[in-house]
């Protein structure tokens, strides 16, 4: 009796009048359950029954089976099992009204807007063409540039609804009038100093280190300083072929940091150009969250994105793998906004943000399917045919913005196809390798693997990942299974078609890691499936999110209360500190034990040159399965040089005069009697590398010039 009387009294108390105009009667009836299911009544048992033991148990017993998947653990088939338990006890959870997930306060969408401008909009197709045409030949000039620009603004003019976008101008001469009369009280709300805060948090993962974590280069990393060099001698390429083709956003934002900001070209502005990149897109990784959730939701992902491993790594790879990751984020957002807004400037903006993207990393040419998804579920969703016209219309503005945006790179792909589709074909089909068996089956085992790296394996690439362990954390990745099931009920429950796609959009987002068809071993691999991290660590923002606010709104005592922050800032600093240490420990080691110690051999070239030596008389003895020689003489300054000499060509330094230096492999015999039978009066030094296995020599052979001594 109870129980009705207290809903009846929710129902006087919640107008329902104006929800039933804003909100289906299925939004009502849950917003009805939630707010009785969070009331306790005066006659409701307190102590031990009050508490919310299936949603506790479901995190622990979450927590332990993802403890079982660690790699120090042998025994995962323990941790199937605790899932299952902590599967169970969150649906439980669910119909007890512990652990709640709020139906989406979702505004009443309005229609598409249809107006245009129709001046600009005659302009922007025959721009596309000439634009299209004038990046023939697979290079930046200011010609192309100018016409890219006036597309897009022609475009920007046509569709762009200026009203709103100029909607701050108010409040900005407001501001600046209290200024000016002296009204200059600076108030910064508690929650922006929180979100600044995290976002420094983020910061400090990304950028500690940075110089020294991971120190050496690899020879992917000479191809991409290769093609900074390119764009800094004037060579301003829109696909850089080298080792399969990269796109250029990652080179020019490299160049721009060395030409205007005094950065070295090496490895560390590499990095640098990789992390302010995703450090920008954090911005963005908040409106993300909020736009699902609310803002605790959006402060989390961001802490949970910022300090992720995954990211993390992919960043300091030094590659452009991470820029899939940092597209993926806008796109999203402004997707979502946009459809359930019906705001047609986010719709032209997840354009934009589309084809830049495809401009980043190859990985992200999967995310238009992402839009398209979206796209259907969102109208299927409506079921209304009006709306799945109008849907086509927002659709069909994505795709004009996009293609705009990505115009170069089309325009590159037309003419070179057999370029811009060599790596996803020599993947996907038996061009470069044969099959090792059906391709069904390959696929199917491919996919089981990397829907299951969030929890389990994540690849054997020691360059980008830490070795056969889970892509997350234990904290993160227990979250992300029960947020999994809690999105899904919330689809179920509340109708909230968005939750349905966040779970669908992770496959499709780690298809190009699946279709390694040739290459099952690349599967899973943390860069294809970079772009899923997203919406994969949202999912666990949201299961942290709703769980503690289901918590604490049940928490009557201050103790109680305080107990439940405490223990949500306990599994946040156990996640940062997991991270760190799978970052600043395992990766760096690891990387360590793997990696050629070049940064070591041009730190001894740049003393050699500072003091009596030159660039021209430094030779790395070259031998099968060692050093990058291109590395050491990059590592020195000198990126357009290569410092390789085999064996038997050694006789060609002869006619080099002066102080002479050889970088020899410890075990290299060859190579030492041969050095010590063309200079008797040079002398040897050995060096011990930071791990087993990468010592080497240094060879000085002394100047015959008057003042040296042999």
């Amino acid at each position: 009796m109870e129980e009705e009387s207290l809903l009846e009294y929710l129902k006087k108390r919640l107008s329902l009048k104006r929800l039933l105009n804003e909100h289906s009667p299925a939004d009502v009836e849950s917003r009805v359950e939630l707010e009785a299911s969070q009331v306790v009544l005066p006659g409701r048992r307190s102590g031990l029954s009050n508490i919310p033991w299936f949603s506790l148990l479901a995190l622990l017993l979450a927590l332990i089976g993802q403890r079982f998947f660690e790699p120090s653990s042998e025994l995962s088939r323990l941790g199937i099992g605790f899932y299952i338990l902590a599967v169970c006890m969150l649906v439980l959870a669910l119909i007890k009204h512990e652990w709640v997930i709020k139906p989406p306060d979702i505004e009443p969408a309005g229609e598409l807007e249809r107006a245009y401008q129709l001046t600009p909009l005659i302009l922007v197709f025959p721009l596309i063409i000439l634009a299209f045409l004038a990046f023939r030949g697979n290079q930046f000039t200011g010609i192309n540039l100018l016409l890219w620009v006036f597309t897009l603004a022609a475009a920007l003019y046509a569709f762009w609804r200026p009203k709103a976008a100029f909607a701050i101008i108010p409040s900005v001469k407001a501001r600046l009038a209290r200024f000016f009369a002296g009204d200059i009280t600076i108030r910064i709300p508690w929650w922006n100093l929180l979100v600044i805060g995290v976002f420094l948090v983020s910061a400090w993962f990304h950028l500690s280190q940075l110089s020294s974590v991971p120190l050496d280069m690899t020879s992917d990393h000479t191809e991409k300083l290769l093609d900074v060099n390119d764009v800094l001698s004037g060579n301003h390429s829109i696909f850089f072929p080298r080792n399969s083709g990269r796109e250029p956003i990652q080179f020019y934002l490299a160049a721009t940091l060395i030409k205007y900001f005094g950065f070295d070209l090496g490895f560390t502005t590499l990095k640098f150009s990789m992390a302010l990149a995703f450090l920008l897109s954090l911005v963005y990784v908040y409106r993300l969250g909020r736009e699902i959730g609310n803002r605790w939701t959006g402060l989390l992902v961001m802490l949970l994105v910022g300090f992720a491993s995954w990211t993390n790594i992919l960043e300091r790879s030094g590659m452009r793998l991470v820029l899939t990751p940092v597209f993926v984020a806008p796109v999203l957002f402004y997707l979502l906004r946009g459809l359930r807004l019906s705001r047609r400037n986010d719709l032209v903006l997840t354009g934009v943000f589309l084809g830049l993207g495809l401009l980043g990393y190859s990985a992200f040419r999967i995310m238009p399917f992402v839009v398209i998804i979206a796209f259907i579920i969102h109208a299927a969703y409506h079921k209304k045919p009006h709306r799945w016209r109008e849907m086509a219309g927002g659709l069909g503005l994505v795709v004009l913005f996009a293609i705009i945006a990505a115009l170069p790179l089309i325009s590159f792909a037309y003419q070179y196809p057999e370029l811009i589709a060599m790596r996803t074909v020599t993947r996907m089909t038996s061009a470069e390798q044969a099959l090792p068996g059906s391709a069904w089956l390959i696929f199917f085992d491919n996919f089981w693997k990397a829907v299951i790296m969030p929890v389990w394996r994540d690849g054997n690439t020691w360059i980008l990942s830490v070795v056969n362990r889970p892509a997350l954390d234990l904290v993160s990745a227990g979250l992300y299974v029960l947020g999994t099931v809690l999105a899904l009920y919330a689809w179920l429950k509340h109708k909230d078609w968005r939750y349905l796609f966040l779970v669908v959009s992770i496959p499709i987002l780690m298809l190009p890691s699946m279709l390694a068809l040739a290459f099952p071993i690349e599967n899973p691999s943390l860069s294809r499936a970079g772009g899923a991290a997203i919406p994969i660590l949202l999912i666990s923002a949201i299961g942290f999110e709703s769980l503690f606010s289901s918590l604490l709104a049940k928490a009557t005592r201050t103790s109680a209360r305080s107990l439940l922050i405490a223990l949500a800032l306990l599994l946040l600093f156990l996640s940062g500190r997991q991270n760190y240490d799978l970052v600043f420990n395992q990766y760096n080691r690891q990387y360590q034990n793997s990696a050629w110690n070049t940064a070591q051999m041009g730190e001894i070239a740049r003393d050699y040159i500072r003091s009596f030596g030159s660039p021209d008389s430094i030779w790395v003895v070259a031998k099968a399965h060692w050093v990058d020689t291109r590395l050491v003489a990059m590592e020195t300054g000198f990126p357009d040089r290569d410092y390789a000499v085999w064996p038997q060509d050694l006789e060609t330094t002869l006619t080099q005069t002066g102080t002479k230096l050889f970088f020899v492999k410890a075990d290299d015999q060859e190579g030492m009697t041969r050095l010590w039978q063309l200079y008797p009066g040079g002398f040897g030094k050995y060096h011990q590398g930071p791990v087993p296995g990468r010592d080497f020599y240094t060879f000085i052979v002394p100047s015959t010039e008057p003042g040296m001594t042999p």
